[in-house]
């Protein structure tokens, strides 16, 4: 950063530099018309697209001077510029209140202010007992905030599964309704095939014994009355 230059003189060259970026008036690419969708009404001349685009470039540059005047710039460079020495203001007056000490009300519950803590007692007075008991309680300090962005990350991550999960909460009418139950769809479906495999089966029997076969055939599955059964007898 040039150091001749003050914050608010460099602000105003990168805004005035990206307002010139801004400015500059819009070209079509010559092989536009390969990239251009294809319409029933026919291409448009190129007349037409020139007078379209002189136009849009003039309303731009209007624009541009109204919304971007050196005015305006000037108070964005400024505001940004009170920003940054105000930050800088308050961090030395944070670094100097820990280089006195630790105020009582000083919340050390925040990392930040835990990271800012001095490694070692500033006072002279203080014995070699009181200097190990305070790099001792600094110590547990920050590995209790360790613990607890630990804790913090993880109950975010169980917050999270925890709202996806919510469409899930009624799983009998939201997931899938016809689970085998007793009183299930399915196993109303199951109740009405055998019923219908019965009358079918009848039918069959009916036609060979007035077509006179001697033969007689089981129709229903191996095992499908007794899974029947157990499903109907599910709780």
């Amino acid at each position: 950063m040039d150091s001749t230059r003050t914050v608010s003189e460099l602000k105003s060259a990168f805004i005035w530099s990206q307002v010139r970026i801004f400015s500059e008036s819009l070209d079509l690419p010559e092989d536009w018309r390969n990239y251009a969708a294809e319409t029933t009404e026919g291409d448009l001349s190129d007349k037409v697209i020139e007078d379209v685009l002189h136009k849009v470039n003039a309303v731009a540059k209007q624009h541009n001077r109204v919304v971007y005047s050196s005015q305006a710039i000037h108070h964005v460079a400024q505001q940004i510029a009170n920003l940054y020495w105000s930050s800088v203001s308050q961090e030395a007056r944070s670094q100097d209140a820990f280089a006195r000490g630790i105020e009582k009300t000083t919340d050390l519950s925040r990392g930040m202010n835990i990271t800012k803590m001095p490694a070692n007692l500033e006072s002279q007075e203080a014995s070699e007992e009181e200097h190990a008991r305070y790099q001792q309680l600094r110590e547990q300090l920050a590995s209790l905030d360790s613990q607890r962005q630990q804790r913090q990350q993880r109950l975010d991550q169980l917050q999270h599964l925890r709202r996806l999960l919510e469409p899930f909460k009624d799983p009998k009418s939201d997931i899938q309704p016809n689970l085998i139950t007793k009183d299930g769809e399915l196993v109303q479906e199951l109740e009405k095939m055998r019923m219908l495999v019965a009358r079918v089966g009848g039918r069959i029997a009916q036609h060979k014994r007035s077509s006179g076969a001697l033969e007689t055939y089981d129709y229903s599955l191996p095992g499908s009355d007794q899974r029947l059964e157990s499903l109907l007898d599910m709780p």
